[in-house]
């Protein structure tokens, strides 16, 4: 007599590892939105989650070679806002999913809008993304949405 294999439970408990490998949180693919990878601004968003943005900031927003930052290594950043470069060290928790930015040049800009970018910048504490979009947030509700920009 022939012995056979039942190849469905096989089959099944392959696919269960697999999605559960899939939907896993890794830290290590958090870093990964960050190491290497630089990030242009998209819009800036009040405490009621809305954009504060006028249609002239946001087109201002929109301009190739400004308004983003790279995270060049596991601990350092620069970046550049409407006509200023500025630096420093970050850190983040992964765990917690908190962010620390520690500028050491922000540049002095003399324009509005960068300075708002500036400033939400310093107050980020948290972060929220993937591969797709990056937010840094602060304490209190409003943060600034990231799109990639290589």
């Amino acid at each position: 007599m022939k012995r056979t294999i039942h190849l469905f439970p096989l089959l099944l408990l392959a696919v269960l590892c697999a999605s559960f490998s899939l939907f896993a949180c890794n830290e290590e693919d958090d870093i990964d939105i960050f190491v290497g990878r630089t990030w242009k601004v998209s819009n800036l968003f009040g405490v009621s989650n809305r954009p504060v943005l006028s249609e002239e900031q946001a087109k201002t927003i929109a301009k190739e070679g400004a308004f983003y930052i790279k995270f060049e290594s596991r601990t350092e950043f620069k970046g550049c806002t409407l006509d200023k470069n500025f630096s420093g060290t970050w850190s983040v928790d992964l765990k917690e999913r908190t962010i620390s930015l520690r500028f050491r040049d922000t540049g002095n800009p003399s324009d509005a809008l960068s300075k708002m970018v500036i400033q939400a910048l310093q107050r980020a504490v948290a972060y929220d993304g993937d591969y797709n979009y990056l937010k840094l947030k602060e304490a209190e509700g409003p943060y600034i949405l990231f799109r990639p920009y290589e």
